[in-house]
């Protein structure tokens, strides 16, 4: 069995690929088993109670679990893994924005010891992009730099649109914007102001020129130690309207991870315009038409001594769906990997060390996200 934690939007996308591709029973687990019954009836699934806050709930909701998929924010990683511990299951998640990734890390040994696998940060970003680092390092005898880029374009047409939309969760929006970005410079981590490095770069047609920026992201924290490059950056790309309505509300300080009192009541900011902003109307689709590039560059020298650069893409058409399939299915791709056996290791692993790429790039092409490596289609 599989199970859910977190039936959010990319939760739902993870849902509704499972139930396309899997023959085996998944399982929901919620706080409000409610929210979920007309999504659990369609897909005929199981669900059950747990709260990221009550770790007792989530051990006896992962009991009989193969593995379970972790689609709750960042924050909430090691507690759903200290679960699986005791409950005797396996871990995927979608990511630790850095600093979390580096806490899980270190529960390599215990996971080890219970023959349990956790694979942290299988979405896209990281996820894709650490199975695409890992298959262009084979070219490679040195690699000097690695950089990550993701640009994407909305060509969908809206019956109301929101005042402020954005393809992924916006509290982790709110993180990167506000959050150090990780930079592997020279062999060593450093850390650049949020939103710097925003340059134009111009990707491959239908996204065109757009302004990536560094950003807090996982892929630093183990790519340059399992690839052994001397070099990794990470940048993703905003529209320039979007980026100025994140930048307002920096500068009037309400970004600020700072608790503050309000009339006798503890409050923290950052908390308190996350919320807000959930609130805010979501846009409602005429007809969704997105795309999405995420690139990978790595340059270095080959094993003949030569200068080498070779430019891998995943390229994500999403038409009638969001473009987050791309996060939603490689998590589904892996938990059914792990149930048929395909993953055989115990421990607490990156992707870019124990994802089969062939295997993954093929499930990928089933869902339409197509890989290339210097413009040529391998899957």
């Amino acid at each position: 069995m599989i199970g859910i934690i977190g039936l959010g939007a990319i939760g739902r996308i993870i849902a509704s690929d499972l139930h396309k591709f899997y023959n085996g029973k998944v399982v929901y687990i919620v706080r409000d088993k409610s929210s979920v019954n007309n999504l659990a009836k369609k897909f005929n699934a199981e669900v059950r109670f747990g709260d990221v806050n009550d770790p007792d709930s989530l051990v006896n909701a992962f009991k009989n679990l193969k593995v379970v998929i972790h689609a709750v924010h960042h924050e909430y990683n090691i507690a759903v893994m200290k679960a699986c511990l005791k409950a005797d299951c396996n871990y995927i998640d979608l990511g630790g924005l850095y600093h979390f990734t580096k806490k899980q890390l270190k529960l390599f040994n215990r996971f080890k010891k219970k023959n349990l696998l956790a694979i942290i940060g299988m979405g896209a970003s990281p996820g894709i992009t650490n199975v695409m680092a890992s298959y262009g390092s084979r070219f490679f005898k040195e690699i000097n730099n690695i950089q990550f880029l993701i640009g994407s374009e909305d060509f969908s047409t809206y019956k109301k649109e929101s005042p402020l939309t954005n393809l992924y969760s916006i509290q982790t929006i709110i993180e990167e914007f506000s959050w150090k970005p990780a930079v592997f410079v020279d062999g060593k981590t450093i850390f650049v102001e949020p939103i710097s490095g925003r340059e134009e770069y111009k990707f491959p047609s239908p996204v065109g020129s757009k302004k990536p920026q560094f950003t807090i992201h996982s892929e630093i924290a183990t790519i340059p130690y399992n690839l052994k490059s001397k070099n990794v950056s990470f940048k993703i790309a905003f529209d320039d309207s979007f980026v100025d309505k994140i930048l307002t509300l920096k500068r009037i300080g309400f970004t600020v991870d700072k608790d503050i009192k309000i009339k006798d009541n503890k409050v923290n900011i950052m908390d308190t315009l996350v919320n807000i902003l959930k609130k805010l109307p979501r846009p409602i689709p005429k007809k969704l038409n997105q795309y999405e590039i995420i690139r990978v560059i790595i340059s270095g020298f080959d094993y003949y001594g030569y200068d080498k650069q070779v430019i891998l893409d995943a390229r994500i058409e999403s038409i009638n769906e969001t473009v987050n399939k791309d996060t939603g299915v490689p998590p589904s791709i892996v938990s059914q990997m792990i149930v048929n056996n395909l993953i055989n290791k115990s421990g607490v692993f990156p992707p870019e060390l124990i994802i089969n790429d062939k295997l993954f790039f093929d499930e990928l092409f089933k869902r339409n996200i197509f890989i290339f490596c210097n413009d040529r289609r391998i899957n």
